[in-house]
């Protein structure tokens, strides 16, 4: 008996302190996010500095964690694996989670690229070395589209965008809008 708790008290000093979740600052909501980051003339992040966000949004994908999946996702993010992230040039990230405060004001963010295995993030510290195939994983389990390539998230986004004038259409409104109408009786 004294082995053990000598041993657990042994353990108790030598252990190391838990590493705080990310993001640090408080928050109220997280959504995840699909997107393409080739609509926005602003660049390729999910937020920016005026806590607006990347108009490339595919909003059919849009998801608001619950408390569980939140818990989840930020021990994903605040947990440093073996996995070697970035190296890749290309950084067309196209998933994205936002945490807001009480008024639904950016408060962190943070978006990936799974094609280059690279992410970016704004506000506090995230682990250097975030387990990717366990945050795609996720991403998946959560309902987000997972594609090989770019061109399925320019699709997504392409299906969500009211229909373009084509010009026989822009014609007959010009010809319509010329030809004055006689009132009605």
């Amino acid at each position: 008996m004294k082995i053990l708790v000598t041993a657990f008290l042994f353990g108790i000093a030598h252990a190391e302190p838990a590493k705080e979740l990310w993001p640090e600052k408080p928050f109220e909501h997280v959504v995840a996010y699909c997107y393409t980051p080739f609509r926005d003339d602003r660049g390729s992040s999910i937020t920016f500095d005026d806590g607006s966000l990347n108009t490339g949004i595919i909003q059919a994908t849009t998801v608001r964690l619950n408390a569980d999946q939140t818990n989840e996702l930020r021990k994903i993010l605040s947990t440093d694996s073996d996995s070697t992230n970035g190296g890749v040039l290309c950084y067309y990230s196209h998933h994205a989670f936002v945490f807001y405060d009480a008024d639904w004001k950016v408060t962190a963010s943070i978006d990936i690229c799974f094609q280059c295995s690279d992410y970016k993030h704004r506000s506090g510290t995230v682990s250097d070395s975030i387990d990717l195939a366990v945050l795609k994983a996720f991403c998946s389990r959560i309902g987000l589209p997972m594609f090989k390539d770019s061109p399925g998230y320019s699709k997504l986004f392409a299906q969500e965008q009211p229909p373009r004038p084509t010009k026989s259409t822009n014609k007959q409104n010009k010809s319509e809008m010329a030809t004055p109408r006689k009132p009605s009786d």
